[in-house]
């Protein structure tokens, strides 16, 4: 079906129009802030938050959010990852009432960053040292920063299909047009210096050996190769074999390797993807669940590339700031939280993959019964669903020509009681029971089913 056919069916749809029918009326309050808040506001949060029908919550606990009309939803979106231990976890409540009857903000450093670096240090063989910024973009600027200073060169190689965060130079994306072995860089959106894309940055191919060629032809002017150890775009653990390889490549090459962990640190397993493949990496950026929900950024590595941010021993200084780096706040929860996942991590970790796994099977086991064109990826309890016949080893074989069905399909979702955001990077978290994952199971098939009732698929 073209584009054409595929809105006709829509508009035509028993299921599509009664699953809109049913989402205005339930959110009539959603709708009119939707409606005022365009007067003010050029965006909302982040582009990669846009629903297929808006709502705004109100509270969130446990595994649930609830709008402001009163409707209660399963979460899959885990604050865009942060929430390994589900919304408003007790531990973390009491860490925050507990700072809060003493201060909020103060400027000058209180108690917790010491407290926090160490138990990230404790948690994280390659870390020496850390430092604490306010957001993962923040947190890969800096670590480019530190790796240029370190190194003395300034092209800085990232992976086709990755995502490093906002600043202009994570906003550099493989050109579509170029050799899939040997991708030409392009900026992501007007606004970020040509000079970036063209004199700045590598772009290599992702699970493509060929990236190790080009490693070794610009290794005299690559400071680091920077990797996400699972793409947010393409959730997967068999990747031991490639990092292996990777890591003998930058140490044969005298290239900085980093592991860009804002997403997946203490969520795939305790110490990150570092400790699931063993592999140590020269810098490692996090984010999301160290702050236990709220903003927090750190970057951590070896002694001699962190003194960077001091020019201790000599090293090359860099230039941080950051009002409300290291925020008490911050802290109190990332501490809250970390400590909770370190005492409970034979039970959270094994448990948040076999039901990312379980849900995977069971929704990947229907549509090949059923004959859907999708399938549901994942590592460990973070996950995309990937519309599309093709076989995904990277970004390139992502099929966006059923792009519309597949947002059809997020707002029969969400017809369904589970939100999963604009971005379909989703989550599972501690608190979602194995009766909660049946309710997802159950919602993924009811949707797929709504959209085989209307001819969609």
């Amino acid at each position: 079906m073209n584009k054409v056919e595929i809105n006709e069916k829509i508009k035509q749809g028993e299921k599509s129009q009664a699953v809109r029918k049913k989402l205005v009326e339930r959110t009539r309050e959603s709708e009119k802030v939707a409606r005022d808040g365009k007067m003010s506001l050029a965006q909302e949060v982040v582009q990669t938050v846009d629903l297929p029908h808006p709502i705004y919550i109100d509270s969130a606990e446990g595994p649930y959010l609830t709008d402001i009309d009163g409707n209660q939803y399963i979460d899959l979106t885990g604050g865009f990852g942060p929430h390994v231990l589900g919304n408003k976890p007790e531990v973390v409540e009491r860490a925050l009432q507990s700072q809060i009857e003493k201060g909020w903000h103060f400027g000058i450093p209180s108690a917790g960053q010491k407290q926090l670096s160490a138990l990230i240090k404790e948690a994280d063989a390659c870390v020496d040292q850390v430092a604490f910024c306010n957001s993962g973009t923040e947190a890969t600027m800096y670590a480019f920063r530190a790796a240029r200073a370190f190194s003395g060169k300034q092209v800085v190689a990232l992976f086709d299909g990755s995502y490093h965060g906002v600043h202009d130079y994570a906003l550099v994306k493989a050109d579509m047009k170029s050799d899939r072995s040997r991708p030409s860089p392009t900026t992501l959106g007007t606004g970020v210096p040509n000079v970036v894309a063209d004199d700045l940055m590598l772009m290599l191919p992702y699970r493509d050996e060929t990236a190790f060629d080009l490693i070794r032809e610009h290794k005299d002017e690559l400071a680091v190769v920077v990797i996400e150890p699972v793409q947010s775009s393409n959730p997967r653990l068999d990747n031991q074999d490639f990092f292996n390889k990777l890591r003998e490549v930058c140490t044969e090459c005298g290239v900085l390797l980093m592991f860009d962990e804002v997403i997946t640190g203490f969520r795939i397993a305790y110490g990150g993807c570092k400790e699931y493949y063993g592999i140590e990496p020269d810098l490692v950026t996090y984010g999301k669940a160290v702050g236990g929900g709220l903003p927090i950024g750190a970057v951590g590595g070896r002694k001699n590339i962190m003194d960077t941010f001091s020019g201790a021993d000599g090293a090359p200084f860099i230039f941080t700031g950051g009002t409300f780096s290291g925020n008490p706040l911050t802290m109190g929860a990332g501490l809250a939280a970390l400590e909770y996942m370190n005492e409970n991590k034979e039970d959270i970790y094994p448990y948040l993959k076999k039901q990312g796994d379980r849900l995977s099977q069971d929704v990947n086991q229907f549509c090949k019964s059923e004959n859907i064109p999708a399938k549901l990826m994942n590592a460990a309890s973070m996950f995309v669903l990937g519309f599309g016949s093709n076989e995904i080893n990277s970004s390139r074989d992502i099929d966006s020509s059923l792009r519309i069905v597949e947002r059809e399909f997020y707002l029969h979702l969400l017809g369904h009681d589970v939100i999963v955001p604009g971005i379909h990077l989703a989550f599972l978290s501690w608190a979602h029971t194995e009766a909660v994952v049946d309710k997802v199971i159950d919602a993924f098939q009811l949707s797929f089913m709504d959209l085989r009732h209307d001819g969609l698929i």
